[in-house]
C-alpha cells in the first residue's frame, strides 16, 4: 500500500503512457519523418483501352491516398514499345505517379499493384534526394555566373 502523501505525488506527476501505447511512435510523427517523394511507374496491359487504362490509374491512386500518401503528378505516357517481350507482350501503356509518403505505403502499394489484374510490369524510385542534389546543382551554378578573367593569349614569337 501507498502512503497517502507518496500517492498523492504519484499522481501530480506527468507519466508517460503505460500499458499498449507505451513504446508506440505515433503515427503522425512517423509520418512526418519518413514523408518521401516517389515515382512509381506501372505499365498496362497493351490490350486494354485508353479508359481502362484510366480506371487502373485511378486505382492505384486509389490505393496511395488510402495509405495516406499525396498524389503530386500524374502523367500518362500511352503506348509504347518494349525493349524485350513481358508476359509475352511486345508494347505496353506506361502511366508515371509521383508521389509522396512514408515506406509502409510503398510496401502497400507495391503489394496490391502485384495482385492487380492489367498492370504487367511496375517499378518505384525514391528521388526526393536527386531533386535535393539537383537543386543544390542549380543554386551553385547561379553563383558560377559571375564573369570570369579571359585566358592569356599565346604568344607569337614562341612557337614550338
Amino acid at each position: 500500500m501507498v502512503a497517502p502523501a507518496l500517492g498523492s505525488a504519484l499522481s501530480l506527476l506527468q507519466l508517460g503512457p503505460s500499458g499498449p501505447e507505451r513504446g508506440v511512435i505515433q503515427k503522425e510523427d512517423q509520418n512526418k519523418v519518413s514523408e518521401r517523394i516517389y515515382e512509381i511507374l506501372f505499365i498496362a496491359d497493351p490490350n486494354l483501352g485508353e479508359p481502362e487504362v484510366d480506371a487502373l490509374t485511378a486505382t492505384v491512386q486509389g490505393f496511395v491516398e488510402k495509405e495516406g500518401g499525396k498524389i503530386q503528378k500524374v502523367e500518362k505516357w500511352g503506348k509504347k514499345r518494349l525493349a524485350y517481350n513481358i508476359k509475352k507482350h511486345r508494347e505496353g501503356s506506361y502511366v508515371l505517379l509521383t508521389v509522396e509518403g512514408g515506406s509502409a505505403l510503398v510496401h502497400e502499394v507495391e503489394r496490391r499493384i502485384r495482385v492487380t489484374d492489367g498492370v504487367v510490369k511496375f517499378i518505384t524510385v525514391r528521388v526526393d534526394e536527386d531533386l535535393k542534389k539537383a537543386a543544390r546543382r542549380k543554386a551553385r551554378r547561379g553563383d558560377d555566373k559571375r564573369p570570369q578573367a579571359p585566358k592569356p593569349e599565346a604568344e607569337e614569337g614562341m612557337n614550338l
